[in-house]
């Protein structure tokens, strides 16, 4: 159900009255993220996703009135069934983080969020096969009005740069550096190593 929602605001948020705002609102994402293009099968399509995750749920939208789109779909949603009320609430809380995953076990992921330091207990229905404790990985948290699930999309960083990642988030923390500006200097790291042929991943994100 939040998966269905979140594509029919989708659609109400990219065409007519909006489609300029969320052209925009792309190209913002890739400068900030890292622009990948339709020949990068490996991650175009992962990316475009977190893109509409990110234009509904977290960037202020002058087409909107200025508020993110999911909390203007809130304001303008009085009518709406109670059951879809609740869940544009839910959207509209949702929590994007760098995660580290302690342990897994029958579907229930158990997450540290680097930034933040919360603890979080997320189920996945999806196949978690090849997920391993230790991994970072960007993702989104939803509250499906049961449990906390993730988004469609995650961000698997290459163990290699693991090390790296760590000590230079916790600098950058301690530093006062945004979570959105932590999140997208290590998703363009992620695309320039992928650029460059999956090598060398500890070096490609300790260079600047």
């Amino acid at each position: 159900m939040i998966y269905a929602l979140l594509d029919r605001l989708t659609e109400r948020y990219s065409e007519n009255e909006y489609r300029l705002e969320a052209m925009r609102a792309r190209d913002e994402y890739f400068d900030r993220a890292g622009r990948v293009f339709d020949d990068d099968a490996e991650l175009f399509e992962g990316r475009m996703a977190s893109f509409l995750e990110w234009y509904l749920l977290e960037r202020p939208s002058a087409g909107a009135g200025g508020l993110v789109p999911i909390l203007h779909a809130v304001e303008t949603g009085a009518a709406r069934p109670a059951d879809e009320r609740r869940q544009l609430a839910a959207l509209a809380s949702t929590h994007r983080s760098l995660f580290r995953l302690s342990s897994t076990a029958e579907r229930i992921l158990e997450l540290e969020d680097l930034i933040g330091g919360a603890q979080f207990s997320v189920l996945e229905r999806r196949n978690t096969a090849g997920v391993a404790p230790g991994d970072l990985f960007e993702a989104r948290l939803i509250w499906d009005g049961e449990r906390v699930v993730f988004g469609r999309t995650f961000l698997f960083h290459p163990p290699d740069a693991r090390e790296v990642m760590l000590e230079w988030v916790e600098r950058v923390v301690k530093e006062g550096m945004s979570r959105p500006e932590i999140l997208f200097h290590l998703s363009r790291q992620y695309v320039r190593w992928h650029r460059l042929g999956h090598i060398g991943a500890a070096k490609v994100y300790r260079d600047v």
